[in-house]
């Protein structure tokens, strides 16, 4: 199978991607009210949520970091927002000391990661005792519900081999001494209009798993999309992201 070029994707990730500040919201909903929290997000891409963090609780004193292996998606997170300290490194080799962070989280990042056991390993040394953890992600079940299955269900395939289920994520941080709190399932069913904007995104593959398709079940699809979309906008549901918090014992 074709490995999706992050570096490539930079170049239009921004075009396709944004942060959602409901979950950041949501995120502080279930952190301290103290000052001056250290917070790291791995895999961090182009700094969209990082730059919406920092922004939400700069008056807090917040330490916002991102770590991502591809240098082409953290020069564009840097133009972003300088105040964010940010490392080129895996979930794998995490590069900052331990017991540094008091949050650490990934968004829809997990799937990218080859070795979920060395990952866990890592943000138990760089989180901070009793400090939390949350990995965004999808259930294979959500996986199989995103709107965009019912003209690409190659990507359901695709996806479903990536993506570690959440029992696979829980046992996995369970072996490395995270403990887990509690799963939550937001957005799931929520109306959405799928339309121009959303044929240029596919046009684009900034989604990952249209990257790994094979060239005509990709042009098919397209040709599909775009005849839906040719009288009037799709209505659909999202299928939502699953959290699984932890807290390091």
């Amino acid at each position: 199978m074709t490995r999706a070029d992050y570096d490539e994707i930079s170049r239009v990730y921004d075009d396709v991607r944004e942060a959602d500040v409901r979950l950041i919201d949501h995120f502080l909903q279930h952190l301290p009210s103290e000052e001056a929290l250290g917070i790291l997000d791995i895999g961090c891409g182009t700094g969209n949520y990082t730059d919406l963090f920092q922004r939400i609780t700069q008056a807090c004193g917040f330490r916002i970091h991102g770590n991502d292996p591809s240098e082409g998606m953290l020069t564009k997170a840097r133009q972003k927002n300088p105040l964010v300290v940010f490392r080129q490194g895996t979930a794998g080799q995490i590069p900052w000391k331990d017991d540094l962070f008091d949050f650490v989280y990934m968004t829809d990042v997990i799937h990218h990661v080859p070795d979920t056991q060395k990952m866990f390993a890592e943000i138990h040394r760089v989180t901070v005792s009793r400090g939390r953890v949350c990995i965004v992600t999808q259930s294979h079940r959500q996986i199989e519900a995103r709107p965009i299955v019912r003209f690409f269900p190659g990507t359901a395939r695709v996806d479903t081999d990536r993506y570690p289920d959440i029992g696979a994520i829980i046992k996995a941080a369970q072996d490395n001494s995270l403990a887990c709190v509690k799963e939550e399932v937001l957005f799931e069913g929520e109306e959405v209009e799928l339309g121009p904007d959303y044929l240029e995104r596919v046009r684009k593959k900034g989604y990952s798993m249209l990257s790994l398709l094979e060239d005509r079940e990709y042009e098919l699809g397209l040709r599909a999309l775009e005849g839906a979309l040719r009288e009037e906008p799709i209505k659909a549901q999202m299928a939502g992201e699953t959290l699984i918090w932890f807290t390091k014992e």
